[in-house]
């Protein structure tokens, strides 16, 4: 008779916080990745015919209104972004929110907006405050290795909509 026997370790506190802030480090990398996709996508656009906004890319579109894509309240707004997409996606598709291809949705995403006209844009760009509005639609993260506070949470989500507010009044001038 054979007796299999299962290790188990322990972690220790010192190594989920690493992990954790693999993780975050991991999705930040993974913003980028798709930062990048997405100038790919857009550089291959503008050899076509003349496109309808002036501000293409949604990073430096971002940027126009002086939100930086690496700061907290870009990182915000990207996400309410990708998650607006997801849903968006989701719902065109009569599919289940977690059988989404986010990088194909987010890549169709971003050719659209490319693409669009400004009222178009302020439309989707509406989408993305919906999500960061909702109580639900992003929860708590990390902060400096540490869950994040409700408080520093609600700041952050506050900023977002607010900038993309603003931006959204601009647009519609």
């Amino acid at each position: 008779m054979q007796i299999n026997t299962i290790s188990y370790i322990r972690e220790n506190p010192l190594t989920y916080q690493t992990k954790q802030q693999e993780n975050t480090t991991s999705f930040d990398k993974l913003l980028f990745t798709q930062s990048n996709q997405t100038n790919n996508i857009n550089s291959a656009e503008k050899n076509q015919e003349s496109q309808k906004s002036s501000l293409t890319n949604f990073d430096d579109f971002l940027s126009e209104f002086g939100v930086s894509w690496d700061s907290e309240e870009g990182r915000t707004i990207r996400t309410a972004q990708l998650v607006s997409v997801i849903q968006q996606y989701a719902k065109e598709n009569n599919m289940d929110i977690l059988k989404v291809n986010w990088q194909s949705a987010n890549a169709s995403w971003h050719h659209y907006f490319a693409n669009a006209t400004k009222d178009e844009q302020g439309k989707m760009l509406e989408n993305v405050l919906e999500v960061l509005e909702s109580k639900t639609a992003i929860q708590r993260g990390l902060y400096m290795g540490e869950t994040e506070s409700l408080e520093h949470f609600t700041k952050r989500k506050t900023q977002a909509a607010e900038s993309l507010s603003a931006i959204l009044r601009n647009l519609k001038d």
